[in-house]
């Protein structure tokens, strides 16, 4: 059967609606090949993973050798990028352009205290908001790829288009599109957000994408939610109800949301070390 949508409620969503988890079976088959490869410091692949070599970046190529997936930015891995610590949010955090780096990246399950402070996340002050301490939403649960705006993202696989368009919130996704892909026989979806206008026009829903192939660019604070350019990246093994991910999740769900939306460094590689919550 097909997986149902996704049981961490969306901002401006009813928060007690929970539609019923995806079989227990196929989320954990995916698991146990997400941890496998993690372990093995492989890009994600579906063969064998004892069969493949080491990560090893193929010279002017930005790929790597036994790899199945295509690099979401390739840029990131021809120089060496700035791995970010937001665990006290924005606080001492330097503009990338003052950085001498070209790219950086924002880790998956780091708690960012203080930096989602739009409405769309209870405010910047949750208390007055009436939110409590257990639903407050800054929990990451997706990587960031930063980069100049214009730099392409690329589908990391084949598949189809499952959704775009622009989600307009301030500090939310702007435009995103989310593709579908099958991996290891399980259904996958992947978002692709804060990208540029052009970005989510140029496709409708069932398009089919190949590996490697541009996605889009990332857009600008005035069509990216109003953030730095970047692209947030997050993998889901629910079914989107439409072009929208809970991108950031409070302590409340964070358990199930880690089942759901799996490390993106499965198929991303391994952009840095340690596991576990950040915070």
């Amino acid at each position: 059967p097909a997986p149902p949508n996704c049981p961490v409620p969306l901002a401006g969503r009813n928060p007690t609606r929970q539609p019923p988890r995806e079989p227990r079976e196929l989320r954990a088959a995916f698991s146990e090949w997400l941890a496998t490869n993690r372990n093995r410091r492989t890009r994600g692949s579906c063969a064998a993973v004892s069969s493949l070599p080491r990560m090893k970046l193929i010279p002017g190529s930005g790929r790597f050798a036994g790899s199945s997936f295509a690099p979401l930015v390739p840029g990131l891995w021809e120089h060496p990028y700035l791995v970010r610590d937001f665990t006290r949010g924005l606080e001492g955090q330097a503009p990338l352009s003052e950085t001498g780096h070209g790219y950086d990246v924002g880790r998956y399950n780091e708690r960012r205290r203080s930096m989602y402070t739009s409405e769309l996340f209870g405010g910047a002050d949750p208390w007055a908001a009436g939110v409590p301490p257990s639903q407050r939403r800054d929990i990451h649960i997706g990587i960031d790829i930063g980069g100049p705006v214009g730099t392409a993202v690329h589908a990391v696989a084949d598949g189809t288009v499952h959704s775009s368009g622009y989600n307009a919130a301030a500090l939310d996704y702007g435009h995103v599109v989310v593709t579908e892909h099958r991996l290891c026989g399980v259904d996958v979806w992947a978002l692709h957000g804060h990208l540029s206008a052009d970005s989510s026009v140029r496709w409708r829903p069932g398009d089919k994408v190949a590996r490697g192939e541009v996605l889009g660019w990332l857009g600008g604070t005035h069509e990216n939610g109003g953030w730095p350019p970047h692209v947030h990246f997050q993998l889901s093994l629910c079914r989107p109800e439409t072009h929208d991910m809970p991108g950031v999740v409070a302590d409340a769900q964070h358990a199930s949301a880690l089942q759901d939306y799996p490390d993106p460094r499965a198929v991303l590689g391994p952009l840095y070390e340690g596991d576990g919550l950040f915070e």
